[in-house]
């Protein structure tokens, strides 16, 4: 899967190009954004490369078309954007993730969420869940997963049961503490993860990982550190102001600067090529683009 930054990076102002690897253009932010518009916005920020999945899913491929191809296709597997919470209880999701890899037009899968008390135990074979995995090997292309538990033990008996997915671990489980991040990465080399939504706005706000300055607190700093080879950032462009309602449109993208701005932070923080991979080139090569 080969991708080239070419036409991003000599349009990006930005003193530091960045990856986002964790984008989304859903329903509820389409009507008020256009695809123009949020790739103006991304580059704006300095994105010079980006991967969005959407629901329904084909507003993703809309985003991708507007970037002229640094933005990467992901299929999700929310057939109707409610089955968020049982996506794997819907027999059509297999079928139509194998037709959305087989057409080209998708490059990988996900964003798959798992949260427990909601989704089955992974310690035994799930037919959608694993079977979308498999599909991945298939097809060679990367997953991203939402596993979200109280401790990294919930996910890690499926990355181990499928040790050639190349797997991303959105917002390194969430709510979890560097320490449970890094059993699960250590248990399974195949996992990679980004720090998307650990900003003061989402999982930061009750979890935090940088202080008052904007720096990584000391356990999480030795932990990306130690692990800088395997971590991205990424925006993740959802958030609903004060108690809108369900059905009301998502203003994430209203707040893009904030997001990749609370990245590029903690980063200025760290030694340049620390932060350099895990900016831009952790996710060149995870995602096997070619500059």
């Amino acid at each position: 899967m080969i991708f080239n930054l070419g036409a991003a990076a000599s349009l990006s102002a930005q003193p530091l190009p960045v990856a986002d690897a964790h984008l989304h253009y859903n329903w509820d932010q389409s009507e008020i954004l256009d695809p123009a518009e949020a790739v103006r916005r991304l580059k704006d920020n300095g994105v010079v490369f980006g991967v969005v999945s959407s629901k329904p899913p084909p507003l993703a491929l809309e985003l991708a078309a507007a970037s002229d191809g640094w933005i990467l296709p992901f299929f999700m597997p929310y057939l109707e954007p409610e089955r968020k919470g049982d996506w794997f209880l819907d027999k059509r999701v297999l079928p139509a993730a194998r037709e959305a890899l087989a057409s080209g037009q998708y490059k990988g899968l996900g964003e798959m969420h798992l949260i427990v008390g909601f989704a089955p135990s992974l310690r035994e074979h799930h037919p959608v869940i694993d079977g979308m995995l498999s599909l991945a090997v298939e097809f060679d292309v990367p997953l991203s997963m939402h596993v979200e538990a109280g401790s990294h033990e919930y996910f890690q008996p499926l990355c181990e049961r499928h040790p050639d997915v190349r797997i991303f671990w959105a917002h390194a489980g969430g709510v979890l503490k560097p320490e449970s991040v890094a059993a699960l990465i250590d248990a399974c080399p195949n996992v990679w993860i980004d720090l998307s939504a650990r900003d003061p706005l989402r999982y930061g706000g009750s979890q935090p990982i940088v202080d008052a300055a904007g720096r990584l607190l000391p356990e999480w700093e030795q932990f990306v550190v130690t692990y800088q080879d395997r971590i991205m950032v990424g925006s993740d462009p959802f958030y609903r102001e004060g108690n809108l309602h369900w059905d009301e449109s998502n203003t994430g993208w209203d707040h893009i600067d904030e997001f990749i701005g609370f990245h590029r932070k903690w980063l200025s923080y760290l030694p340049a090529a620390t932060a350099r991979k895990i900016r831009l080139d952790n996710a060149i090569r995870f995602f096997r683009v070619d500059r």
